[in-house]
């Protein structure tokens, strides 16, 4: 079990878990695009979240604890929902209609600079220059690799400008407000609650935005990749990162996804290793290396003034050992 601390605690395990949610996040931007014109935005986001939530329910079928921590608290689910997933994946379905993956993954990459005015309102977390410039690098870094955003954009395209930001907005309210009121609940039933409280809260949205198209494999495929991957994986390490190192840490995952984004098109598409790709791959890596905070063995919110942790050091682990401990005492002290 300490193993398994100092490995979950270490900066190499989160920046692994970095890279991993920003491939998976990454690959939903080009599904996306794929499943939205079929079953439209609306669509597309309620069909990932059933694909994700029947997972995690069958991961936890056998577990009553999970479960009744869900139930017990699914009205604050519900909000968590609204925040991190049903909101801002809307939206951002919306963007990628209305302009591209590859433009709407650079707006989303704004997360990081709400995350970190967010968390030094509710939080009280220090605004410090390594962080603004954490932000900075990592939105230049997006900027080289992606070539920035068109010039020429009309008003169906300022609109989609206006989903994505909102969006990133939502993802740096929603991260926080994970670390605020979710801060002992472990990644599975976070996971769990989250993606059940969205499917009940697009139920009603769904039936007032039908899918535009006929319904054909293609789109139906690329839920399901969605549903598996990027939204029951990639929120399983997404809140494990929230736990280790802060909700700030956690939305520099938004600064890797275009990385993604072009690793499929070189990969998939055989588009060209541009200069603009290593570089804007390097000053990434840098700017979310700024943003990183080493994760602390412990919280520093549950800090024990040092009287107190003297005292609790020495406290006995049970009754009986007090006993042990006290009684020679007295005989000592009475001979």
């Amino acid at each position: 079990m300490k193993n398994w601390k100092a490995i979950g605690s270490s900066r190499f395990a989160v920046v692994g878990a970095l890279l991993l949610v920003g491939m998976l996040w990454g690959s939903s931007f080009p599904l996306v695009a794929v499943a939205a014109p079929t079953l439209g935005a609306v669509g597309t986001t309620h069909g990932r979240f059933i694909v994700a939530a029947l997972v995690l329910a069958l991961i936890t079928a056998s577990s009553r604890s999970t479960w009744r921590a869900v139930g017990h608290r699914f009205p604050a689910f519900l909000l968590l929902a609204a925040l991190n997933v049903a909101g801002p994946l809307t939206l951002v379905a919306t963007a990628i209609v209305g302009l591209n993956s590859s433009t709407a993954s650079i707006l989303n990459a704004t997360t990081p600079m709400f995350t970190v005015f967010v968390a030094a309102f509710w939080l009280r977390q220090k605004i410090t220059w390594r962080k603004l410039s954490g932000v900075a690098i990592g939105i230049v870094g997006v900027s080289v690799l992606v070539g920035g955003i068109p010039s020429a954009i009309d008003s169906r395209a300022m609109l989609a400008i206006g989903a994505s930001l909102t969006a990133a907005l939502l993802y740096a309210v929603g991260g926080v407000y994970a670390r605020k009121s979710f801060q002992d609940t472990p990644p599975l039933p976070l996971a769990l609650g989250q993606q059940l409280a969205a499917v009940a809260l697009l139920v009603p949205v769904s039936a007032v935005a039908p899918p535009p198209g006929p319904i054909t494999v293609g789109p139906l495929i690329a839920v399901v990749a969605l549903g598996l991957g990027a939204t029951a994986g990639g929120y399983l390490v997404y809140f494990w990162i929230i736990r280790q190192a802060g909700p700030v840490a956690a939305s520099a995952v938004t600064l890797l996804v275009p990385i993604s984004a072009s690793a499929i098109g070189v990969l998939w598409l055989n588009e060209p290793v541009t200069f603009a790709l290593v570089g804007g791959l390097v000053i990434i890596l840098a700017g979310v290396g700024l943003l990183l905070d080493l994760p602390p063995t412990r919280d520093p919110s549950r800090r024990v003034a040092p009287g107190r942790a003297a005292s609790a050091d020495k406290r006995p682990v049970s009754g009986r050992s007090e006993q042990s401990k006290v009684r020679p005492a007295h005989r000592r002290d009475r001979s």
